[in-house]
């Protein structure tokens, strides 16, 4: 009798236990950017939601953070398109160094980003940045490099026009421009780090022009952005006025070796919560499900595609 209660009581604690006990990592750039913020989120709904152990992993930037996820040291990672096409196929910031173990999930929402200078900078536009000092190098997250070429472009700049101050990642951009040391800098609209530098010396967003040849210069720099429009928020510190802003999307990636099973749930949590998620962080508002099975030239996670298989979610363009 002892031992049967004793194999019952056992079989209960291993039926309580989560159907994912193992914690998922989730890659993510330093505390205080936006990357940092969206894994958060992202952890909090997988654990509150999906009941899979979720934790954010930072490091100095996703350029180096996608190798973890590429070797399997971290289960997923969160990147903008460019960045994981090229990570994927070894090409652009990634040039020569193929990731072919990393398979997306889902294509989460569209991100804004800006260059941004003092309240009481003369520039105006992108032309007046010409001769000014611009945070630029960005060696532990390269792909920001690309933006603030792109977001240049749009206007017949390009960093020659202007003077780099070389810094590693974004939070180092804007301590340099609140230390003086940089004339602009760039993030993303609504990050926590804008609010803190908007907090302490007052910012604002730059317009890019919004014109065929802009848009031409921008994609020329930035295959999969675009521009699009920013209204005042309270959300987005800087922004005094509707301004023209560039704009690309965020995806969700893991490695291929993370289990099927795992990955479907994953996505399908994200699918099914975008509610909770909107409410972690204000970007998830704008995620379209319908888009999250985006065609961005990298292969799709086998548990990610066999969830939209079973919703009739088709791969859209």
């Amino acid at each position: 009798m002892r031992l049967t209660v004793i194999a019952a009581a056992s079989a209960a604690v291993i039926f309580a236990a989560p159907a994912h006990a193992q914690p998922v990592g989730i890659s993510t750039s330093p505390q205080g950017t936006l990357t940092y913020a969206v894994g958060a989120a992202v952890a909090k709904v997988l654990s509150e939601a999906g009941g899979i152990q979720a934790r954010v992993q930072p490091s100095s930037g996703t350029g180096a953070g996608i190798p973890l996820v590429e070797s399997g040291e971290i289960d997923l990672g969160l990147a903008n398109t460019l960045e994981l096409y090229d990570a994927y196929h070894g090409v652009g910031t990634f040039d020569g160094r193929p990731n072919n173990s990393l398979r997306a999930i889902a294509v989460v929402f569209p991100i804004k980003v800006g260059l941004f200078v003092r309240n009481d900078s003369p520039i105006k536009s992108i032309k007046d940045m010409k001769g000014h000092t611009v945070a630029y190098g960005f060696t532990s997250q390269e792909i920001i490099k690309k933006t603030v070429d792109a977001m240049l472009a749009t206007d017949g700049l390009s960093i020659k026009d202007l003077k780099p101050v070389l810094v590693p990642n974004l939070v180092r951009g804007v301590d340099d421009l609140i230390g003086g040391r940089a004339d602009i800098t760039t993030f993303a609209l609504g990050g926590g780090k804008v609010s803190e530098a908007d907090a302490a010396v007052g910012i604002r967003f730059v317009t890019l022009p919004n014109t065929p040849e802009a848009l031409a210069g921008l994609k020329k720099e930035f295959r999969t952005a675009y521009i699009a429009k920013a209204e005042p928020s309270p959300t987005y510190a800087g922004v005094k006025e509707p301004i023209d802003i560039m704009q690309y999307d965020y995806a969700v990636f893991a490695n291929s070796k993370v289990k099927p099973q795992v990955v479907k749930t994953i996505t399908d949590v994200l699918a099914s919560n975008k509610k909770a998620l909107g409410e972690a962080h204000p970007l998830f508002r704008g995620m379209d499900v319908a888009r999250m099975y985006n065609d961005i030239d990298v292969p799709y996670h086998d548990g990610a595609k066999a969830y939209y298989g079973e919703k009739g979610i088709k791969e859209t363009k």
